[in-house]
């Protein structure tokens, strides 16, 4: 299994290598490029010698859930694309503390001018 996964990971590997060129003329045109990221969608089939295969791939794929396995999976995606980009989960209450830290803070020196 870890073979197979090994040749899956060359074919989207070499797919992604071989647009590269075109992939760095477009950020070169985009404006900001600290908030840019594409989420791909690879097919691949597996023949009956396990040598994957790539059918296409999928500028906007689908994460609706069908089964419990795209469920896991495309929730995975999810958590790894998140965690990629750095994203937290948001404190709702230490948010709102810092808030009145800040305030009080502004109001003393406020009080000290």
């Amino acid at each position: 299994m870890n073979l197979l996964w090994s040749r899956i990971y060359d074919v989207i590997l070499k797919s992604l290598l071989s647009v590269d060129g075109h992939v760095q003329a477009g950020l070169k045109k985009m404006q900001s490029k600290s908030i840019c990221f594409e989420l791909l969608g690879f097919d691949i089939l597996v023949d009956s010698d396990m040598k994957p295969w790539l059918m296409e791939v999928n500028l906007s794929p689908s994460l609706a859930t069908e089964s419990p396995l795209d469920l896991k999976i495309k929730s995975n995606l999810f958590v790894d694309t998140m965690n990629l980009m750095c994203l937290k989960k948001f404190d709702r209450k230490k948010e709102n503390l810092n808030k009145i830290k800040n305030r009080v803070k502004n109001i003393m020196r406020a009080k000290s001018y």
